[in-house]
């Protein structure tokens, strides 16, 4: 037998050995329910990191276990670049052959994404020397520029985590302004409770100090002035080490809302090295930390928490309107077309415009939730035509509550219902909720956005994000053609 046939026989059956392997994974799947992993997708991969830019970096020596993604050989290949297809055989055959002559073959072309290489051109080059025991291969580099961090080990679940990361970054500008930065959450639908944390600092800020905060400033005050003395107290208790599997962004979140928790239980506001020990002491062992987990579960999926439905429609106005006023009649007849049309009315529950609201809803039979103060009572008692009533403690959980709604509908109203209203504007403008209907009812708003365009730095973009109707009948036509009705 002839040098050549030797090599050919031994490529031949190299290659079968690796298709046998494939096989065996495939077994040990079924029994174990662990699928082999597929090659990442760079364009999925690209699409998901907004990526910034672009450089070509050279010829370099590619670490073989960190190409872990292609650009279109999706079939071939699974994440361990053994052959899936029987078909690619001669040609993996013939580069075998090639790799083991005296000539090598040469650079393969490929992308990088942090940590990640994507096989522009090579594959078979790559499984061959993957078989073979190779630490690595020469390749030609485009490295493809993100702040993102990403390993070889990255998951479908940790692409999303990463694109809500990223997305998060684009919005705050946050890697530039304070390039330190790790606000990195490993829990999905975060990031929004961050941006969220960001525009109400902001709109707090602005009332205190009687101007318009930048948003860039409002971002960098947000991370000196609240995240990074949390990131302090959670460092002072080593709190981290009781929760190795999670990240100081998710210690944050978790510490706001227990601090929010304990300020209404002990009905005094509780410093936050307070609220950090005892969240430590609760949840870091025993049964505090099997409920945690089991929260965390259903936040990842595990548990498929109940997703919102779609329909519901907060309506902002006067608490104070005059009886006679007929700003009344006209959010009567709102709350009713919105009951007729199945939407869930979402207000602030007491007087005025939102008992008018809901009261036409009511007698519709909708549905009428109000989202009530704990800051109010006993001064102030819920209208009597709710079905159901949220109570929280102050300003800042009512505004996130109401900013969770399918559209806005704003009747006329006093400085609270201006100050919801720009508060959502402002959401919609930095991207921090998704686009929704934002409706003004009546003709005296188009005199105040005349004003705004007059006296203020707004834009245009940010005048489209709101829409002025003259009736309430012409903002359930706009509601209509942009959000669905509950079941």
């Amino acid at each position: 037998m002839t040098e050549d046939g030797g090599l050919s026989i031994k490529a031949n059956e190299a290659f079968s050995q690796a298709r046998r392997r494939v096989f065996f994974q495939r077994i040990a799947s079924f029994f174990t329910g662990h699928q082999p992993g597929n090659l990442l997708s760079f364009e999925h991969v690209r699409d998901k990191l907004k990526i910034r830019g672009q450089h070509y970096a050279g010829t370099q020596d590619v670490p073989l276990d960190k190409i872990v993604g292609t650009v279109g050989r999706y079939q071939d290949f699974n994440r361990a670049f053994l052959p899936t297809q029987d078909h690619i055989r001669e040609r993996w055959r013939r580069v075998y052959e090639v790799a083991l002559g005296p000539t090598g073959f040469p650079p393969i072309d490929v992308y990088k994404i942090g940590d990640v290489y994507f096989v522009r051109d090579g594959h078979h080059r790559v499984s061959v020397l993957k078989e073979l025991g190779a630490a690595a291969i020469e390749a030609t580099v485009t490295e493809l520029e993100t702040p993102i961090r990403l390993s070889p080990d990255v998951g479908e679940q940790d692409l999303d985590l990463k694109e809500e990361y990223a997305a998060f970054l684009k919005a705050t500008g946050l890697d530039e302004l304070r390039p330190e930065q790790n606000v990195e959450c490993t829990l999905p639908g975060q990031y929004q409770k961050l941006l969220l944390h960001i525009a109400v600092h902001r709109h707090f800020l602005g009332q205190r100090e009687e101007r318009e905060i930048p948003y860039a400033e409002a971002v960098v005050r947000w991370y000196d002035e609240v995240y990074c003395p949390v990131m302090e107290a959670i460092r002072e208790e080593g709190i981290l080490q009781d929760f190795a599997e999670r990240t100081e962004a998710d210690l944050y979140l978790w510490i706001i809302e227990h601090r929010h928790y304990l300020s209404e239980r002990y009905a005094q506001e509780v410093p936050l090295e307070q609220a950090a020990a005892e969240f430590s002491r609760e949840f870091g062992t025993g049964a505090g930390r099997k409920q945690l987990e089991a929260e965390v579960e259903k936040v990842k999926g595990g548990g498929k928490k109940k997703r919102k439905e779609p329909g519901t429609i907060a309506v902002f106005g006067s608490g104070s309107a005059p009886a006679d006023d007929p700003v009344l009649a006209q959010a009567e007849r709102l709350g009713q077309l919105l009951a007729e049309a199945g939407y869930t009315l979402i207000c602030g529950g007491y007087g005025g415009t939102m008992e008018a609201a809901s009261r036409g809803a009511r007698e519709a039979g909708g549905k009428v939730v109000g989202v009530t103060m704990d800051l109010f009572a006993p001064r102030l008692e819920p209208n009597a035509y709710l079905t159901k009533e949220q109570r929280v403690k102050d300003f800042f959980p009512r505004l996130k509550r109401l900013t969770r709604a399918d559209g806005f509908v704003i009747l006329r109203g006093g400085i609270g219902t201006l100050t919801e209203a720009t508060l959502v504007w402002t959401l919609l403008q930095t991207g921090q909720i998704a686009p929704r209907p934002f409706v003004f009812v009546g003709e005296d708003w188009q005199r105040l956005f005349d004003a705004f365009r007059a006296e203020t730095f707004m834009s245009e973009g940010d005048f489209q994000l709101a829409t002025i109707v003259d009736s309430v009948d012409e903002a359930l036509t706009v509601l209509q053609e942009n959000v669905l009705p509950g079941p």
